[in-house]
């Protein structure tokens, strides 16, 4: 799941800087409001995926239970 955050946030910060120049922040205004929200809402792909490889929970590895240990602990509830 790391990686995939990794290239998203990768991706989303080479799609804003590839595509600033192209957008028209001169134009008309219907284009600066598109151009200005594309750049907003990249920006809120850019930080999420950002703070979410910052602060996301290291996962605990899943150790299966041996069945002699499920075997002793149903002896032990039946008495």
């Amino acid at each position: 799941m790391k990686q995939r955050l990794f290239m998203s946030f990768l991706l989303s910060a080479a799609m804003l800087i590839y595509g600033a120049e192209y957008l028209p922040y001169d134009g008309s205004v219907i284009d600066q409001i598109f151009a200005w929200a594309w750049t907003v809402f990249a920006l809120f792909v850019i930080g999420g995926n950002g703070l979410h490889l910052l602060y996301q929970k290291r996962q605990q590895k899943q150790v299966a239970v041996p069945i002699r240990y499920r075997q002793k602990s149903r002896e032990k509830l039946r008495g």
